[in-house]
């Protein structure tokens, strides 16, 4: 649990010296400009510190597992993708399948862990095909994997990514959801395919906002 202790403001007080040393009024005003910019920059300096020690502690509390969604429906002449997160025992108690389009792209990845340094040996795809009014169109989904050594820096974060085949041509070519594992990217959120005109319309939202 997260406690921020309140702080109280800073209080200036002029002495009776100050005042007399302040003759001219351009003076005063010159003054309580200052007192004033200084009380601003200590409010957001705590504000900022108060913002940071609240992201870390979420952070440092939430078990993240990736969700991959793949839907193909015809009716709506559409193909989806979405990619978002659970949390906790949400995540943890998720049971992801194929029959309903729900992958985990840890689920994609082979892990040997008889080495020295825990590493990503082996990684697999899914792919699906989907039937709309232009025809038939291939979906690959496989995971985006930042390093092998699950040791290092970004081993234990992972991502996917996806390529659209349609008539054997690739209109989409292997794009990751996510690029990179930290960074203010811009995150892959929802990608849909139209099959009246084999458009792909493609959703992001920022790194902050996703986690």
């Amino acid at each position: 649990m997260l406690v921020i202790h309140k702080v109280n403001e800073p209080i200036v007080r002029l002495k009776k010296e100050t005042y007399c040393k302040i003759k001219h009024p351009g003076e005063s005003l010159l003054f309580a400009q200052r007192v004033s910019m200084d009380m601003m920059k200590q409010k957001l300096l705590l504000i900022f510190l108060a913002a940071n020690v609240y992201t870390t502690g979420v952070f440092a509390s939430d078990t993240i597992y990736p969700l991959i969604t793949y839907s193909c429906d015809p009716k709506t002449d559409t193909i989806t993708l979405t990619n978002s997160l659970l949390k906790n025992n949400e995540g943890a108690s998720y049971k992801y399948s194929d029959e309903d389009g729900t992958y985990s792209p840890w689920n994609l990845v082979e892990i040997d862990r008889r080495t020295e340094h825990t590493r990503i040996v082996k990684t697999k795809k899914i792919n699906k095909t989907c039937k709309l009014s232009s025809g038939k169109y291939n979906i690959t989904i496989e995971p985006q994997v930042f390093s092998k050594n699950m040791d290092r820096s970004c081993g234990t974060s992972i991502s996917a990514a996806f390529t659209v085949t349609f008539d054997g041509f690739d209109i989409k070519e292997r794009t990751p959801f996510e690029d990179y594992c930290h960074g203010n990217s811009l995150i892959i959120t929802q990608v849909t395919v139209f099959g009246k005109t084999s458009e792909i319309k493609i959703k992001r939202t920022p790194r902050y906002k996703f986690y």
